[in-house]
């Protein structure tokens, strides 16, 4: 039968196992002291010897081992909690863009399966952000921002170029783009539209919108700014656009899709569902800001500033 003093060193050395090596000798040392005289002091109020049976009653009361390492070492959360929210959008989103592949392209795997995958990816990817904050936090300190209407000129300068480049006209002229990419020994002609694609209301719509997000990079242009409204329009678009994307890639196969081309539909395919869940992740969590931004009020007494 174990004495008390066995049982007392199997729960310091389940609890030392829950600590960082580092602090294990020294927790272990203070553990013990301790729990050795809480045990003293009960043994004395009961007149007797301490047994088994009065140790385990005190380590109830200090409960289990991985509960009281804790005290000693808090383990952070796979997810800290400031995260919480951001991890529900990215989950959020995922669950979305999943849904409307799942909708257009039932034959494909399940989207169950796919959501929990995503789950662990973001899980993973959190945990490994916080590990990170944790182990630099200087690198991420917290800086003031310029606030959301803020968007420099020469930004908004290059986003309009880029964004005319890639995807406008990509989108609109897949061969073409390619061409002037390519050497010329190369053959575009896989990239030639599917003639059922080129005149269909998807290509129209999308073509449309991605025109007005050029048109909107336009406009912050003119304005040197961003004011609510136009973001929230361009939340709208991406949102838009994205799940078109998505939709273009959940209804490829290679023998109808997008391209003449079965291989260029089956590469395209993964490229237009990533590309468009992005979007959507990106808009939802843009979104997001937009709903929960706020202008403080001054303080009472406080005058605004000229």
């Amino acid at each position: 039968m174990m004495q008390a003093n066995q049982v007392i060193d199997a729960y310091v050395r389940d609890v030392a196992t829950c600590l960082p090596r580092a602090r294990r000798n020294d927790v272990a040392l203070e553990l013990r002291a301790l729990l050795d005289e809480e045990l003293a002091e009960r043994a004395r109020s009961a007149g007797r010897p301490a047994d088994k049976a009065m140790a385990m009653d005190l380590l109830r009361d200090f409960g289990r081992p991985a509960d009281a390492a804790q005290r000693y070492h808090a383990r952070p959360a796979l997810v800290d909690a400031a995260d919480t929210h951001h991890f529900v959008i990215w989950a959020i989103g995922g669950a979305v863009v999943m849904a409307v592949h799942a909708a257009l392209n039932p034959g494909q795997p399940d989207p169950g399966g796919l959501f929990l995958e995503w789950l662990g990816v973001l899980l993973l990817c959190f945990a490994l952000a916080g590990w990170w904050r944790r182990r630099h936090p200087t690198r991420f300190g917290w800086t003031p921002s310029r606030g959301p209407d803020w968007m420099p000129r020469p930004l908004s300068a290059l986003s309009l170029v880029a964004f005319v480049v890639f995807p406008v006209a990509m989108y609109a002229a897949p061969m073409a783009f390619a061409r002037v990419l390519l050497p010329a020994t190369l053959s575009v002609d896989g990239l030639a539209l599917d003639p059922g694609f080129a005149g269909s209301w998807p290509r129209a719509l999308t073509m449309a919108l991605l025109v007005a997000m050029a048109v909107q990079f336009a406009i912050t242009l003119a304005l040197g700014r961003q004011p609510a409204w136009l973001r929230r329009i361009g939340v709208a678009l991406n949102l838009a656009v994205g799940t078109l994307l998505v939709a273009h890639g959940a209804m490829m196969t290679p023998q109808h899709g997008v391209f003449v081309s079965a291989q260029a539909n089956t590469v395209a395919a993964p490229i237009f569902l990533t590309v468009g869940g992005m979007m959507v992740l990106v808009a939802l969590y843009y979104a997001w800001r937009e709903w929960t931004g706020i202008d403080p009020a001054p303080m009472r007494g406080e005058m605004p500033a000229a």
